[in-house]
């Protein structure tokens, strides 16, 4: 169970970024009342003025007659030659490539609120800190970046997740920002193709702009020393006899005693409790308020972002929450004690003998672990029966260090395990030749017989996730399941019988989820017809106060790996119950669902729809791939670059008949005309050459969270034999199948639930996007528009990834927006996700919306006709967006983890490229990753701080994310094909694949 202090009203991230109805407010309140005295309260005010005092100085020609005795020295700075030492130590992280965070779906427009042009914002990367202006937003190299002016005169881009703390906006006079760049800066700026950004300026500056920059360094420099100052006086705080004051003092009196309970704490709370003493019970003297972006708050920042082994930095926007996750005091105790005892270990001190016995255990059963495996490799994957000694509670502690260390990973704030955690794997692997880093000690662990073989550690890195963003929502981690449902008939009268339909449930063989229907009407002496899209209504039991519901808020969407999915709901009673095509006891063996109806005419245009609340009875459930060929539709293609491992009889569902086929006929020509007319003047489709993988024999789940001491193993789990992981390159057809079919018809659904939510004012989350904007070629957007397939919307990838093209992210709005590479250019009613309640929390939303209003509409009254105001949904959206791109992010980098460890088998084989035993597939289709592949460009050249790189694609393999390290200087057309060699085929700490170009 996690709790949450009472805390100041910080408006959300999402809210801030892309709302801009609504405002972005903190109601800044006190939180602790004590006894300060008037002459305390009018420092902190004189303090809370100092900003704003710096820039009345900057804006007037005069210094004032009270500043003339301060007399700083004159920044004096030249046009940057070269980069810094500080300024490449920023930029040795990769920031898109970080664990845990959709970077791709940032918008760094310049018109973010709160990230405005003008800004004087504080930047945070590799364990580097960094005070700066932003000047202007460009893009790089295809990402958004903000360009900050900093007060050394450099100028570095940098990522909107970088920003941890922004200033007020009238710090600076727009009219001083304007004047330290220019156009041609800019253009320069935006020719750069690398990620630190350009090493010289000599040809874009001017003596005014310098002088400009002078002036903000000034400012620059002023808020840093007044920042000193006040945290100075932070840290002398005091509460009372016996307390202590700064951040150790916070976190004393926020930090719970338990091991598995969370709080959170904001740079606001943080001060506030510092500067209003504790034991003043009968004060007169009125509390002292800050206020969110001040000098106390962005001191009280500081200093719990100088304290990771206390505070825990929001891995999300920090600078739209400014929270911090609290560790718990048994957390702390331990770190204090593994650092006791390795601090002894390195003077031979006795306390060091819990560190030398746990590394002298772990050798053993790495040795152990490795002669098992050298023994078993080509046998069947088994549990090593042999009794393994159990570990100590030290051992222990030691071990959730080494998982500290590969949990944390956010380069805004350095661990606290890391350097512990490098301490004790040095001398479990004393070579000092043996880079040590998270990707080693995650490996040391596993050979320790702490992560399962088929375990990616993205199972753990999501709850562990999921779990932070619980304690700050306040949201109990525990949840009952049972006795809190709604009974399920509540609106069961208004439900539209369409039992006697034929509803074809169309999905992959291995769905479990089966969360939507098709069923097709016919209209007499008519040739129109209706398509009614049912959808599972967990709604019908889940009430949105229920703890399932808040849990669901914030995991987002359900996760999906190839070692395990974890659904958005646990309960398998409501799954077997909700699950379209489930053995329904009750209801006369009917489901309750929300069905979305479509009058179409034979040229696909829509006459009328309908939304209503229904029934459905004994749908057909059937495969993508058994419609396909009942159909005669070109089919997925598939293959094995490294030959079958087994083969795979799909499991049959439902039997295509022939009374099926005139539907089935009918729909597939319908959703034809539906995505012709989408796509008629807007919108563009691609895929890249793909790979999926499985694993074959993997005998339980994985551990749910590696990262809790809880869920630690007591003693060694080894195995002997090997991991069999399915590797199977794809490419979809040019022509439509029956998974765009059904896919178009779910997002006419979409489109006829954002209509009924508009037409009635709800307030809802709508989806959007905008074309894309050639800023630096000669090709246009119709250009584009006419190498699309013909009725399909289709284009070659490598098209969309020619440089030169600003691409902005898709976007939410509360109002009905277009949604242009969707092919919607008009915004008509909008588009929501309404067809998947059963796997993403968004879609539930828009079910208790449609619900309440349909409630309403039939004269209910009460709980079940309420909808949520606009605020909370606001709120919803940013917490489930949040969870989304965490399950998101998951599945992408578990995928590619498979990927690697396929790879990497295959490259460090010493018998050279190993095919599989009665492999089925032609030897011309096997892929060799000892010898040269051919890949094709997908990305311009860029540069980094260990040399220039591009993004390839590796077609035989179905990976698009692979880098190619080249010399410096080389220039390739777009999909243009390269001889390569696999250099790094890298599983943890992130997923990654590094070729080298074979000349």
């Amino acid at each position: 169970m996690a709790f949450l202090r009472a805390r100041s009203a910080v408006s959300s991230g999402l809210s801030c970024r892309a709302f801009v109805s609504a405002s972005r407010s903190c109601d800044a309140r006190c939180t602790r009342i004590g006894s300060s005295t008037q002459q305390s309260e009018l420092t902190a005010k004189e303090l809370l003025d100092t900003l704003a005092a710096d820039a009345t100085l900057l804006s007037t020609s005069r210094t004032p007659t009270s500043l003339k005795t301060e007399k700083p020295a004159r920044v004096k700075f030249e046009v940057a030659e070269g980069q810094s030492n500080d300024r490449r130590a920023y930029f040795v992280s990769d920031v898109d490539g970080e664990v845990g965070l959709d970077w791709g779906s940032i918008e760094g427009d310049g018109s973010t609120a709160g990230l405005e042009i003008g800004r004087v914002v504080e930047c945070r990367r590799s364990g580097q800190v960094s005070l700066g202006l932003i000047l202007a937003s460009i893009l790089i190299a295809d990402r958004p970046r903000f360009l900050l002016l900093r007060s050394s005169g450099e100028i570095w881009p940098v990522s909107a997740h970088d920003v941890q703390f922004i200033m007020p906006a009238s710090l600076v006079p727009s009219s001083l920002t304007e004047a330290c760049w220019s156009p041609e800066l800019l253009r320069a700026w935006a020719q750069s193709e690398s990620s630190s950004g350009l090493a010289s300026e000599t040809t874009s500056t001017t003596p005014e702009m310098m002088e400009a920059r002078r002036k903000v360094a000034l400012m620059l420099r002023r808020v840093q020393r007044e920042t000193e100052r006040m945290c100075g006086k932070l840290r002398g705080g005091r509460f009372g006899k016996g307390h202590i004051g700064g951040a150790e003092g916070v976190w004393e009196e926020w930090a719970l005693e338990s091991e598995n309970e969370r709080t959170t704490i904001t740079a606001v709370e943080a001060a506030e409790y510092i500067l209003n003493p504790s034991n003043g019970v009968g004060s007169q003297s009125p509390p002292i308020q800050i206020k969110p972006n001040t000098l106390p708050a962005y001191a009280a920042h500081v200093l719990l972002m100088g304290r990771p082994d206390m505070f825990v930095s929001d891995e999300g926007d920090m600078w739209a929450t400014g929270t911090f996750i609290v560790r718990g005091k048994a957390e702390r105790q331990r770190i204090e004690r593994v650092q006791r005892w390795v601090e002894a270990h390195r003077s031979n001190g006795d306390d060091g003998e819990p560190l030398r016995s746990f590394v002298d255990r772990a050798k053993a059963i790495i040795a152990l672990s490795e002669k098992i495996h050298a023994e078993t490799e080509d046998g069947p994957l088994q549990s090593y029966q042999n009794d393994l000694p159990s570990w100590s509670s030290t051992d222990l502690d030691m071990i959730y260090t080494l998982f500290g260390a590969v949990a944390e990973t956010r380069s805004t704030q350095t661990s606290p395990y890391l350097s512990l955690a490098i301490a004790i794997a040095r001398l479990i692997t004393p070579d000092p030749e043996e880079v040590v880093d998270r990707g080693s000690i995650t490996i040391l662990l596993q050979k320790m017989g702490m992560i399962l073989p088929w375990d990616s550690l993205e199972t753990s890195k999501v709850t562990e996730s999921n779990m932070k963003s619980l304690a700050k929502a306040s949201i109990s981690g525990d949840v009952k399941v049972e006795g809190e449902f709604l009974q399920g008939n509540e609106l069961d009268h208004l439900r539209i019988d369409y039992s006697d339909q034929k509803v074809y449930v169309i999905d992959d063989a291995t769905a479990s989820e089966l969360d939507d229907g098709i069923a097709l009407e016919r209209i007499s002496n008519s040739e129109d017809v209706w398509v009614h899209v049912h959808v599972a209504d967990p709604t019908r039991y889940i009430p949105p106060d229920h703890p399932l519901a808040k849990r669901a808020s914030v995991m987002g969407s359900s996760v999906y790996l190839p070692e395990g999915n974890s659904p958005l709901f646990p309960s398998d009673v409501i799954m077997k119950e909700l699950s379209l095509g489930a053995s329904v006891q009750r209801d006369e063996g009917r489901q309750g669902v929300i069905t979305f109806s479509a009058r179409i005419g034979k040229d696909g245009k829509v006459h009328d729809t309908k939304v209503n609340l229904g029934w459905i009875k004994k749908p057909r459930v059937v495969t993508y791939s058994s419609v396909d060929r009942a159909l005669g539709l070109a089919s997925v293609k598939s293959y094995r670059p490294f030959g079958d491992l087994q083969s795979f009889d799909e499991s049959v569902k439902s039997e295509i008949l022939s009374s099926d086929m005139e539907d089935l006929q009918k729909l597939y020509e319908l959703a034809k005309d539906l995505r012709a007319k989408r796509y008629a003047t807007a919108g563009l489709d691609w895929t890249w050459p793909s790979s999926s993988v499985r694993i074959l024999n993997q005998q339980a789940p994985p551990n749910p969270n590696a990262f809790a001491l809880l869920n630690i193993p007591s003693s060694p789990q080894l195995f002997s034999g090997s991991l069999l992981v399915d590797y199977c390159v794809s490419s979809s057809p040019a022509t439509l199948t029956s998974a765009t079919m059904v896919a178009e018809f779910m997002i006419l659904a979409g489109r006829l639930a954002a209509s009924f939510c508009s037409e009635r004012k709800i307030p809802m989350i709508y989806r959007g996007s905008t074309a894309p904007k050639p800023v630096a070629t000669n090709s246009t957007l119709d250009h584009w528009l006419c190498l699309r397939i013909p009725g399909m919307g289709t284009i070659d990838p490598y098209v969309m990834a020619e440089p030169g093209w600003y691409r902005s992210s898709a976007f939410v709005s509360l109002r009905p927006s277009t949604h242009w590479i969707m092919g919607f250019d008009t915004p008509g009613g909008g588009y929501v996700r309404a067809t998947s309640p059963l796997r993403r929390f968004d879609d539930m939303l828009v079910h208790w919306q449609i619900k309440a209003a349909l409630a309403k509409d039939h004269g209910e009254r009460g709980k079940l006709a309420k909808g949520f105001e606009k605020e909370e949904i606001v709120t919803l959206a940013q917490r489930s967006d949040e969870g989304a791109k965490r399950a998101k992010k998951a599945g992408i980098n578990a995928e590619l983890f498979w990927k690697t460890q396929v790879i990497n088998k295959h490259f460090q084989s010493p018998k050279g490229w190993p095919v599989p035993e009665g492999s089925v597939k032609e030897k011309d289709e096997l892929v060799d990753v000892r010898g040269e592949m051919i890949a094709r460009i997908a990305g311009v050249p860029e540069s980094s701080a260990f040399g220039e790189w591009t993004t390839v694609v590796i077609e035989s393999l179905g990976i698009h994310v692979a880098k190619m390290e080249h010399p410096t200087g080389k220039v390739w057309k777009m999909g243009e094909e390269v001889r390569v060699r696999l250099k790094r085929s890298e599983g943890w700490p992130n997923p990654r694949i590094t070729l080298s170009l074979a000349e």
